[in-house]
């Protein structure tokens, strides 16, 4: 474990030399860019980069482009050795340390993830812009007064140094209020000078990272589960490559989000230990799970089905005979419950819509690029493709290409996608109200909306492995299983959405290649995991069934 973790950080700390040399060379347009603005000098600059000295700058020509596309791949290897290691401290703490040892592998996972985040912290480069975007839009609202959902920065406050640097200066937001009034506030303090955001706020995705990994360690010895366990969940999150480069380094609020929905997760397991269907127990986790909506709409689907979970619990589904359900009270619980996510949701936008007709605040949901345009997607491949082959003798490929090209099919699909997620999640919530319920069913919506979204990008994927832990708090089977294994390969592949192919010279063929590799290994990984279990099963001797585990098992640590 030692070992595992001095060559993780080593490979972290390799790694800020190229994206100091990718700083350098600026943006080329080539694919998501791994640079700052020139004038960004950190202080850190000369002690971290000097490690990698020894890495080549470029393998043919001496250009700006060859100097990019060098440095992407050094980047991209590098993050792929840190996977490798962290597989194999994952093995090692799940299957070769003993029960003793947990303590010592947790005190160096800590002594890894702390370091890797302050280096990332400290980088002197970035993986996108998202921070200048958060400190553009909260100046918009801190030092302007302006509305960012009905004005754009380059509106409004064209002469800031902020704006120049936003990439989506010309937008209104895309975040939720919670985030936009937290950007405000940093903005009233930090004004228009870029640097001091550029180390808050990937100072604020450290905090948040160290907050997931206890929040993960609390839920799991809140079910009572064995100390290999929680070091087992707390690490698979803590030295995650992704996670570190999507926090401390990328700085996205989807960290933010995720420690929202983690400690609204965590009040549920308390709220079920006192009494889920009482509002005094369950009301503190449905408003942190509405907090974690407010800062990005993608969310949504944990509060669909905590409303399920509360009814099918107050109904004391399932039962045979219907009449004899208290359907007047559940009824009652799931209208306080939704009242007060809805007041909550008001309150917090009610300062922004103000003086807006309904249409128009209908219409600022769908301005962004976000909610109108494509990005790592197989809509974003069709469209590539459709700029390629404008004209083909294959009539049905032509079809088929405008319609995966249509952001009004994607729409449709989402919807059908959603609709029927929201009603297996029903299904399966009548069968079994618990909390395994809510976590595995919250899990795979997140997963499919990743899936089906039309625009994606790699932090989006810290959503699944925030919750992917958690489930080692139940017992898993075959589908549980292949979904974490799912969502742990997907946070490797995630990060080719950085992958620049212009070395291989195909030209037209970048990003339906990237999205295949990008999406095939987690399907194929869950795939396999799924029929593994199952031909396990099968081959197993038959034994005497066991008795379902009572609901008092869910996560009543007592009854342990």
């Amino acid at each position: 474990m030692i070992f595992c973790v001095l060559a993780f950080v080593v490979c972290i700390l390799l790694s800020t030399t190229p994206i100091a040399r990718l700083k350098n060379v600026g943006y080329t347009g080539l694919t998501e860019d791994i640079a700052t603005p020139h004038n960004f000098t950190p202080l850190a600059m000369p002690f971290l980069t000097g490690w990698g000295r020894w890495l080549p700058m470029h393998f043919s020509h001496a250009d700006n482009v060859a100097i990019y596309l060098t440095g992407n791949l050094e980047v991209l290897l590098l993050l792929a050795l840190t996977f490798v290691i962290y597989t194999v401290a994952a093995y090692f703490i799940a299957r070769r340390a003993s029960d003793e040892q947990m303590r010592v592998v947790r005190r160096w996972m800590w002594i890894g993830a702390i370091i890797a985040g302050v280096i990332f912290v400290l980088t002197p480069g970035m993986a996108s812009k998202d921070l200048f975007v958060y400190a553009d839009y909260g100046n918009l609202v801190g030092a302007h007064g302006a509305n960012p959902y009905f004005s754009t920065p380059r509106q409004v406050a064209y002469n800031d140094l902020l704006t120049h640097i936003d990439g989506w200066s010309d937008a209104p937001s895309a975040y939720g209020p919670i985030w936009v009034y937290l950007a405000g506030l940093l903005s009233l303090i930090f004004g228009d000078n870029p640097l001091p955001y550029f180390y808050i706020y990937r100072c604020l995705g450290l905090a948040c990272h160290v907050l997931n990994v206890l929040l993960i360690g609390r839920i799991l010895r809140m079910n009572g589960r064995s100390e290999r366990t929680v070091t087992l969940g707390m690490f698979l999150y803590a030295l995650n490559p992704l996670m570190l480069f999507e926090g401390p380094l990328g700085a996205h609020n989807d960290v933010f989000m995720s420690t929202l929905l983690l400690y609204g997760f965590l009040l549920c397991f308390r709220a079920n230990q006192l009494g889920f269907t009482r509002f005094k127990h369950y009301w503190p986790a449905l408003v942190v799970l509405t907090l974690a909506v407010l800062v990005k709409f993608t969310s949504i689907p944990v509060i669909i089905l905590f409303l399920f979970v509360l009814a099918a619990k107050t109904l004391g589904a399932p039962r045979k005979i219907a009449r004899e359900m208290p359907w007047g009270a559940a009824l009652k619980n799931v209208v306080i419950a939704g009242a007060l996510f809805v007041a909550i949701t008001l309150a917090a936008y009610l300062p922004f819509w103000i003086g807006h007709g309904l249409s128009e605040i209908v219409r600022s949901f769908g301005t962004p690029p976000s909610s109108s345009g494509a990005q790592n997607s197989l809509m974003r491949v069709a469209m590539n493709w459709l700029y390629v082959h404008p004209h083909t003798s294959i009539p049905v490929v032509t079809f088929v290409a405008h319609a995966l090209a249509n952001r009004g099919f994607w729409s449709k699909v989402d919807i059908l996608v959603m609709g029927v997620a929201v009603l297996a999640g029903a299904w399966y919530t009548w069968r079994s109200p618990s909390m395994r319920t809510l976590v595995v069913g919250s899990l795979t919506t997140m997963t499919i909306i990743l899936i089906v979204t039309p625009w994606f990008y790699s932090w989006y994927v810290v959503w699944l492995v925030a919750l992917a832990p958690i489930m080692l708090a139940f017992s898993t089977g075959r589908f549980t299983r292949a979904l974490v294994a799912f969502c742990f390969v997907f946070s490797a592949s995630a990060v080719l959405t950085y992958m620049n192919l212009a070395f291989f010279h195909l030209s037209g063929y970048q990003l339906a290649i990237r999205y295949v590799l990008m999406m095939a290994p987690p399907i194929i990984a869950a795939l396999a995991v799924y029929f593994y279990i199952r031909a396990r099963h099968k081959s197993a001797p038959k034994t005497e069934e066991l008795p379902a585990p009572s609901e008092s098992e869910d996560t009543s640590v007592a009854t342990r």
